[in-house]
């Protein structure tokens, strides 16, 4: 009975000129913008969020029973999603620009196992769990997957639509599926760009261990 009743108001011109029109849209939002402030509310008083950080936009979701610091000056685009595990810290530094649509999440499923066990839970699942981490001064585009037990050095860039596997060093500039480090800032000397290359060697891409490891 009830979609029915949505298929005659979906075909009918003039309910869809009284349910979907400026005004209704206009109340919509309003709502929706006021929900978004309560929610917001409840994460500074639940998690340590200083007053200086932005949720910047629509549908942000904070959760878990972890730890969350979302530090000064920075802020976090819409409908992104940070997932603290009990035990597990997701932190965002200084003077941080995290875009739209990215992902810090501190546990996710092994994917090597039979998912069958336990069907659309991870209650019998092997998982892995660690903290997420952004450092200070970074960048981070949109659709960017930051996976558990990871982190984003200080003063660096990961393009958007990457996926965060393994630590990614200060001052680069990273990007990839997985995410891979593309180039050093260029106020790094060589001799300080081939330090962080020889700490960081798995997270590089070809072109950079070819430029920066004697191999």
């Amino acid at each position: 009975m009830l979609r029915d009743l949505e298929r005659r108001l979906a075909s009918s011109p003039v309910a869809d000129r009284v349910l979907f029109n400026d005004a209704t849209g206009a109340l919509a939002q309003y709502v929706q913008a006021a929900r978004d402030r309560r929610r917001y509310r409840r994460y500074r008083e639940r998690y340590d969020v200083h007053p200086d950080f932005e949720f910047n936009g629509p549908g942000i979701t904070v959760y878990g029973d972890g730890d969350v610091e979302l530090c000064e000056g920075s802020y976090i685009g819409r409908h992104s999603r940070l997932q603290a595990k009990d035990g597990q810290t997701v932190r965002v530094g200084e003077n941080t620009a995290v875009s739209h649509f990215v992902f810090l999440y501190t546990q996710n499923r092994v994917a090597d196992q039979d998912m069958s066990r336990a069907p659309n839970t991870n209650q019998g699942l092997d998982v892995r769990e660690g903290d997420a981490e952004i450092g200070a001064d970074c960048w981070v585009g949109a659709f960017t997957f930051v996976a558990e037990g990871t982190s984003v050095g200080e003063n660096s860039v990961v393009g958007a639509n990457s996926v965060v596997t393994r630590d990614l060093p200060p001052h680069s500039v990273s990007a990839g599926t997985p995410a891979r480090v593309r180039q050093f800032k260029s106020y790094l000397d060589d001799g300080e760009a081939a330090a962080l290359a020889d700490e960081y060697r798995g997270a590089l891409s070809e072109r950079v261990a070819a430029e920066y490891l004697d191999e």
